[in-house]
């Protein structure tokens, strides 16, 4: 089959660019880059979107070979994935709360030890923000039903195999390209001098947000 086939060209455009709509769409992985990277540094930025790109494409290819549609027929073993993902995000909420109380306290303390406290901040390993990226798609519930959704109705029930590669491969991409590119926009020095004057501010509406999102999927569990 030629890769110039427009019968799988055409599905092929549509799932990128639906999935390109997904991804621009504020998510906690949005929150979590562009904090990582206005508050902390690029690489971490970095580390955290090649985990979410991972576990998206990982996602997908569940999605295209029928594995994620088959998981949402068993109620307790998605509901398991729906209230491992919310109390995750709530976590990660509470984690948000206690940074701003922690710079509060580093803004008190005598300057040695702010710079002490700074250094610890931002000493995070890129593999351990990749890790959490990919937790962090790995239990976000409505990855599944988007990409079974978005796969189930644009590719053809007896797509090739290589169209469904390109379609992960698609997937991974997208993903890869956009949160970097959120890493490198929000680490700018004027993005991150202007997270640093809003620091508490910033941590406190995040953490709630998240704590928020991950409270709606914990109470919207079925099992």
């Amino acid at each position: 089959m030629s890769l110039a086939e427009p019968s799988y060209l055409l599905p092929l455009a549509g799932l990128a660019l639906a999935n390109a709509l997904g991804i621009i769409s504020p998510g906690p992985a949005f929150i979590m880059v562009s904090r990582a990277a206005a508050g902390r540094s690029l690489r971490t930025a970095v580390g955290l979107g090649a985990g979410v790109a991972i576990a998206a494409t990982l996602w997908a290819a569940a999605a295209c070979f029928g594995i994620a549609l088959l998981m949402t027929q068993f109620a307790p073993v998605y509901g398991a994935i729906q209230l491992a993902g919310g109390l995750y995000l709530i976590w990660l909420g509470i984690g948000a709360w206690r940074s701003a109380k922690a710079e509060t306290k580093a803004e008190k303390a005598p300057p040695a030890d702010a710079a002490r406290a700074n250094t610890c901040e931002t000493r995070d390993g890129v593999g351990r923000a990749v890790m959490v990226g990919a937790w962090l798609s790995l239990g976000n519930p409505k990855i599944v039903v988007f990409f079974s959704s978005i796969f189930v109705a644009l590719l053809p029930p007896h797509a090739p195999l290589w169209v469904r590669l390109a379609a992960i491969a698609i997937v991974g991409a997208q993903e890869l390209a956009w949160y970097t590119t959120v890493a490198f926009v929000f680490s700018r020095p004027r993005v991150q001098a202007a997270y640093a004057r809003a620091h508490g501010v910033i941590e406190r509406t995040l953490g709630a947000v998240l704590i928020g999102l991950g409270a709606r999927i914990v109470t919207a569990v079925r099992i």
